[in-house]
């Protein structure tokens, strides 16, 4: 089997998540709340992610720390030319596990990667998202799950609430199915 790309998340990039949360919050819209994370804890992750990402792209992450939030970012990070969004999300376990081996089903419970409708607009200031994750119980190791071409996503994945199972998700979101990210190794 094919080694998953990870990356340790070192104290360093706590503290760093931490201090640039806080710079950040008096500037931030808050679209969604999840229950398993407070809005601090979330915003961390979000800049842990980012993080992590420069890393795997080989770009130095302290480097890439924005000098101050007054306005919205027009990208996360650069690479080969492109402006990409990071989105970094938690998921429970079991379903990190099938997301990471590529063994979930679009249509089933976390199959889908959910940018919130809030978002949306947002998306064409960027060339590509990166869809990541943690695994809820495990926030010591951040996964790049895949990318995709922010036209692609604006133009097949318009957004809503209703799942494929019928049931509704959290917020109202473009949900991009998990099989049609491109590999994380064609941008490293």
């Amino acid at each position: 089997m094919k080694k998953i790309p990870r990356i340790d998340i070192s104290d360093e990039m706590r503290e760093y998540a931490k201090i640039e949360s806080k710079k950040r919050d008096a500037f931030i819209k808050h679209h969604f709340e999840v229950k398993h994370l407070s809005y601090e804890e979330r915003d961390e992750l979000g800049f842990i992610g980012e993080f992590a990402c420069c890393q795997l792209l080989g770009i130095d992450w302290k480097q890439n720390i924005r000098d101050t939030y007054h306005t919205i970012d027009d990208f996360d990070v650069v690479i080969k030319g492109k402006k990409i969004d990071v989105k970094t999300e938690t998921v429970p376990t079991a379903y990190a596990r099938k997301i990471l081996r590529k063994e979930i089903l679009d249509d089933e419970l976390y199959g889908r990667r959910l940018i919130n409708e809030g978002q949306f607009d947002l998306l064409k200031k960027y060339d590509i998202v990166i869809f990541s994750l943690f695994a809820r119980e495990h926030l010591d190791f951040w996964f790049p799950i895949g990318y995709l071409e922010t036209s692609h996503i604006i133009n097949n994945y318009p957004p809503g609430k209703a799942r494929p199972d019928g049931g509704t998700y959290p917020f109202s979101g473009c949900p991009v199915p998990t099989s049609v990210l491109k590999p994380i190794e064609q941008l490293i």
